[in-house]
């Protein structure tokens, strides 16, 4: 009889190890993916915020003309950027309420 529970013991602890272990292994690597995604998304919220910049610094003056092909075109990314800023505020400024 005591044969019998220090086996089914013994098979319990090994099967809870090995399900610890495994557990523990997937666990890291979901890590892994999250820090990797963190990064990428630091990296593009850094490269949109970059972008507007840049595009407020070239038409500080407003010197693109809308009705030529360059203009137009000038105008899209603009929109484009503009949308994205108030989508992820990234001339941080404070949001009205």
């Amino acid at each position: 009889m005591e044969l019998l529970f220090i086996v089914i013991l013994s098979v319990s602890t090994l099967l809870l190890g090995y399900t610890t272990y495994n557990l523990l292994r997937k666990n890291e690597a979901l890590e892994d993916e999250v820090e990797f995604a963190d990064t990428y998304l630091e990296s593009a919220y850094t490269s949109m915020k970059n972008a507007y910049g840049r595009m407020k610094k070239v038409d500080r003056l407003g010197s693109f003309e809308a009705d030529d092909e360059s203009g137009y075109i000038f105008e899209e990314i603009k929109s484009a950027l503009e949308q994205l800023n108030e989508t992820y505020n990234l001339d941080a400024e404070e949001e009205k309420e």
